[in-house]
């Protein structure tokens, strides 16, 4: 558009040019054909002259009057519009500059929205303020909550004495004071001054100042830095706010593995973190749990850890399957049996309420249930009492009852297959355990455990997990959670010929990244939450794979990576933190593990 526009003006003005021009020889032609006339006329004899001469004579004076007026008009007219084109070409030339500013401003903004490292971020900053305000010398401060510089990051100057340092940071520190932008001009060489605070709210959190030494900032000029500072500054907060948040997280998690017995349950994300404060908060309870969670995610472990930092502790923990019991033998494993209740039955057998007395009992897929173990279930948790196969003796258990299942029982419910009375009696605490793939950062914590156990086991010497072997460990779905991650591990540690786990032990299944199509959403909301699922399962995993590959023929060095690449190693960097993967070396990561 800019070029098209570019090219109009100048024919414009060509063809402004031209008819100056033409209209200049017409008008010329006309005065030399009047002149002729003229000539004419006065070469006539005296005695030839007649009142028609006089009156001819007349009229071609009052055409040359007319000529000129309309010369002096044509060229005013024409002045006019040269000083209107030049305006115009003017107004155009700045149009286009604020255009290519706010262009460089929305590509700023994206980076700032996509970009997960806040020092990425920050340079970004510098190099973008450079650039649209044309700046010779550019800083960024960040303070932290004691006034102490925390970040610091600075263009190239041209004039860096520590004169002019210290006038600048003068400057600086007037803002902060005031949380006002400042604006100098300076004719001792210091350079112009345009310095502008980063707020949110009343909080000064840094500042931005720039320096020219040829020209001054214009109120525009201060209107654009305002514009960047307000972006940076919601990103500094927002880092600063999940800095906090993770610290607390840390601290958090730190304390209830010192106060509570979580030594089977490893992990340190945010959603394994609001689990064990659920169950250090119900644990001493007397309430019945609900677990809810895919196959593998370590519903009875988190059981155990119920049961474990309890009063019930020293007590029996019995753990039931109750898919994996036919129904007709899964009523007598409950509640026991007399001598000569059925067939078979040549002795007494105590069922697993009797067993667990005083303890916990842990019924794992307690939605396959009958309809009469559903009742009969529901009537044990009214009481605490049941009856053994072949007895009319009542019996009563001081149980803690604590359930778990892979289905949406809610679903159950409604579909008539399970009892709602009985599914608010076993729900009175409700526990979800989220699917291995959406708890961030655990598949490498759990990788280097189970990695750690099984080459104990085997004797084996692996003391790491090679980047690329990580991101295709990183990027799968696990359908099979926290079980089938164990079972990868194990199978690549026998495997494995040295001493780190490449993809080579890794199973075919894993190393696959082949886009199948699961659902076909039904709405704009679900297409838009199907795109993010996508972008998780494959370009993540794409961009994972191609840094990885990167990393590991480099050595782990970033900018040989990125020259690998054929990219820039800021490119590079925005993929490693995209794909969540460190600026590390595999040796590195090695004497670290």
């Amino acid at each position: 558009m800019k070029a098209t526009i570019g090219k109009t003006s100048e024919k414009f003005a060509a063809n402004l040019k031209q008819l100056k021009k033409e209209s200049a020889t017409q008008i010329k032609r006309s005065f030399d054909s009047i002149t002729t006339l003229k000539d004419f006329l006065i070469e006539t004899k005296e005695n030839e002259r007649t009142k028609h001469y006089t009156l001819l004579n007349g009229k071609i004076d009052s055409v040359e009057q007319k000529l000129s007026g309309f010369e002096d008009s044509l060229n005013t007219r024409v002045a006019k519009l040269i000083r209107e084109y030049d305006k115009l070409k003017s107004s155009l030339e700045h149009l286009s500059k604020e255009r290519d500013i706010y262009k460089t401003l929305y590509e700023f903004s994206i980076d700032v929205i996509s970009e997960r490292d806040l020092r990425s971020v920050l340079k970004r900053v510098v190099q973008t303020t450079t650039e649209i305000l044309v700046c010779d010398y550019v800083s960024l401060q960040i303070m932290g909550d004691d006034g102490e510089i925390i970040f610091k990051y600075d263009s190239s100057s041209k004039n860096g004495s520590n004169h002019k340092r210290r006038f600048i940071r003068h400057i600086a520190e007037a803002v902060i004071s005031t949380g006002d932008p400042v604006r100098i001009d300076t004719d001792d060489g210091a350079g112009n001054i345009a310095c502008v605070p980063l707020k949110t709210g009343e909080d000064t959190l840094g500042v931005l100042y720039s320096v020219r030494y040829e020209t001054s900032f214009t109120e525009f000029d201060l209107e654009l830095l305002r514009t960047i500072t307000d972006k940076i500054a919601i990103s500094v907060e927002s880092e600063r706010l999940f800095c906090a948040l993770e610290d607390y997280r840390e601290t958090l998690i730190e304390d209830l593995r010192d106060k509570y017995d979580f030594d089977e349950i490893k992990g340190t994300s945010p959603q394994v973190t609001k689990v064990l404060a659920t169950v250090a908060d119900v644990a001493e309870t007397e309430s019945a749990v609900l677990i809810e969670g895919e196959s593998g995610t370590g519903k009875e472990l988190l059981a155990r850890a119920l049961h474990n930092n309890s009063s019930r502790k020293d007590h029996p923990f019995v753990a039931i399957n109750c898919a994996a019991i036919p129904e007709t033998l899964l009523e007598s494993e409950l509640f026991g049996y007399e001598k000569g209740a059925f067939t078979g039955a040549v002795g007494r057998k105590p069922g697993k309420f009797e067993i667990a007395d005083k303890g916990t009992i842990f019924l794992d897929e307690i939605g396959e249930l009958s309809p009469l173990l559903q009742v009969k279930l529901l009537r044990f948790l009214q009481s605490h009492e049941f009856e053994p196969l072949g007895s009319t003796i009542l019996k009563r258990a001081d149980v803690r009852i604590i359930s778990a299942t892979k289905k949406d029982l809610m679903k159950t419910v409604e579909d008539g297959e399970f009892r709602d009375d009985l599914y608010y009696r076993i729900n009175v605490i409700d526990i979800k355990l989220p699917p291995l793939y959406k708890r961030q950062g655990d598949v490498e914590t759990l990788a280097y455990h189970f990695l750690r156990e099984y080459a104990g086991k085997n004797d084996k010497q692996i003391s790491s997990i090679s980047e690329t072997a990580l991101s295709y460990l990183r990027s799968y779905r696990y359908p099979g959670n926290v079980r089938e991650l164990e079972n990868i591990i194990e199978r690549a540690v026998v495997l494995c010929k040295g001493n780190i786990l490449t993809p080579n032990e890794l199973p075919d299944t894993v190393k696959r990244t082949d886009l199948k199509y699961e659902r076909i959403p039904g709405t704009l909301k679900e297409l838009d939450d199907y795109k993010k699922e996508l972008w998780e399962k494959t370009i993540v995993p794409l961009e994972r794979g191609f840094a990885s590959k990167l990393l590991e023929s480099s050595g782990g060095n970033i900018s040989a990576a990125a020259r690998l690449g054929g990219m820039h190693r800021k490119q590079l960097q925005r993929i490693l933190n995209r794909a969540n993967l460190k600026e590390t070396s595999e040796t590195e990561r090695g004497m670290k593990d």
